[in-house]
């Protein structure tokens, strides 16, 4: 599936990085200022997980596809809005506005109280 990413914080970048891992096609929409960055030096990922009762340590460099901006022609299947809630009034104005030609994706949100 393409899912597109929308916002490369901690929780965005991990389930980005963790939907990468089983095969989806990962694009992450970042600020315009920080594009460059992202797309040079990609996000460095630094996981403890304890399931199974073990703790296992990752630390990756996770390079996903990076937008700045979203268009109506967008080719994804699935929008995951993973922002803090303080943003979530400028945000849904442009999934409204580029909720794809074809299909419209489904947007998951995803976001911290504060």
């Amino acid at each position: 599936m393409k899912i597109l990413i929308y916002g490369a914080g901690i929780v965005g970048s991990t389930y980005g990085w963790q939907l990468s891992k089983t095969g989806h096609e990962i694009t992450v929409l970042v600020r315009p200022e920080k594009k460059q960055t992202v797309e040079e030096n990609g996000i460095r990922i630094h996981c403890t997980d304890f399931r199974g009762g073990q703790k296992k340590i990752e630390d990756v460099l996770f390079k996903p596809d990076v937008v700045d901006s979203l268009s109506a022609d967008n080719p994804f299947e699935y929008i995951l809005v993973a922002t803090n809630n303080l943003h979530l009034k400028e945000i849904l104005p442009v999934l409204s506005a580029s909720a794809g030609k074809d299909e419209t994706p489904t947007a998951y949100i995803v976001q911290s109280p504060d």
